[in-house]
């Protein structure tokens, strides 16, 4: 295990267009095995490890979500899960090695477990953060769907965007950046296996504190005073 690792992968990712003669988007990922350096969707934090709820988020004010839906999985549901526990569930915070964290986060469970996120205008980025990568087929799956085509990023992507070997499959956690998508409105997260879950939670770029912005504001203020009084020097001459 590598205590940092941060890589990026382009390639033609299209999962197929719903649109005949559609020229995909070959989205570039970039994954790091330190932070994130975004803020994810804060779902609370659990006084128990494992299944919290399978409740619709509807508005969360978060990344321009509309709604987060769950379905199926079996032994277990798809939904929000907190901690860690053996065969069921595992934290993707933080990333690199996965932690004792008990912030919630999303499960999309095996067997076709499904999280389902709809956006309230079309993306074309996505910042996850993505819980022990898995190389296999079917194991963790992201597919974008919109007007102008679909895209499908999976585990093995991931482990390559950071330049590590399959073997690392199942062992690491991911900041996961991913640009140039095709325009996308809803997210589909699942896992096909029968013995395994995706876990992640959805980013969005951070914002400024307050008390930054209104520093920021006072710089430029102070620059624009100066420039201001360079001139009226100058005119003055």
């Amino acid at each position: 295990m590598k205590a940092f690792k941060i890589g990026t992968l382009a390639a033609g990712l299209a999962a197929g267009s719903v649109l005949a003669g559609t020229a995909m988007a070959s989205p570039i990922i970039s994954a790091s095995t330190s932070g994130p350096s975004f803020a994810v969707l804060n779902l609370g934090t659990a006084t128990t490890a494992g299944f919290q709820n399978d409740t619709t988020i509807t508005n969360p004010g978060f990344a321009d979500i509309a709604s987060i839906t769950f379905a199926g999985g079996t032994p277990f549901a798809s939904g929000v899960y907190g901690g860690s526990i053996m065969d069921e569930n595992k934290t993707p915070f933080p990333a690199g090695t996965p932690g004792n964290s008990m912030a919630n986060y999303l499960v999309a469970q095996a067997n076709g477990g499904t999280v389902t996120i709809t956006f309230k205008a079309p993306q074309t980025s996505l910042l996850i953060e993505w819980g022990s990568a898995d190389a296999a087929a079917g194991y963790n799956v992201v597919t974008s769907n919109g007007t102008g085509g679909s895209n499908m990023i999976d585990g093995a992507m991931i482990l390559a965007a950071a330049g590590l070997p399959g073997s690392d499959t199942g062992k690491t956690n991911f900041a996961v950046d991913i640009t140039g998508l095709n325009p996308f409105t809803t997210l589909t997260f699942s896992d096909t296996t029968k013995q395994s879950a995706f876990e992640f939670d959805i980013g969005q770029a951070s914002v400024p504190e307050p008390g930054s912005l209104a520093l920021m504001a006072m710089g430029l203020a102070g620059l624009g005073f100066m420039a201001r009084r360079r001139r009226q020097a100058k005119s003055s001459v």
